[in-house]
């Protein structure tokens, strides 16, 4: 089963899900596309998830801290603490205030 990667920046990313007794299989040919495809892959038993094949690059997503700022940007959105932007200059000099 393929799907879209769900909130993964940037597009296009690939999540595959593969059974754990195929990706002994396909382990390499896994790894390759992780590498050089940018492929998702979660390793599943008996239809659950178990486990990810990522490229290294991608990592970063998935600590601790960056998960948690994920999910206070999410409640942020949910709660309507947005603002908009007539320019991206706008936006980039917006953010150099706050620091």
């Amino acid at each position: 089963m393929n799907e879209t990667a769900p909130d993964f920046p940037p597009p296009p990313y690939t999540v595959q899900e593969v059974s754990t007794t195929q990706a002994r299989k396909d382990l390499a040919e896994l790894v390759n596309q992780a590498v050089y495809g940018h492929v998702h892959t979660i390793l599943t038993r008996d239809g659950r998830r178990l486990a990810r094949i990522i490229p290294e690059e991608d990592a970063w997503f998935y600590t601790p801290e960056w998960q948690e700022k994920l999910a206070k940007a999410k409640d942020d959105v949910a709660e309507g603490r947005t603002r908009t932007f007539e320019s991206m200059d706008d936006m980039f000099a917006d953010l150099e205030t706050e620091r």
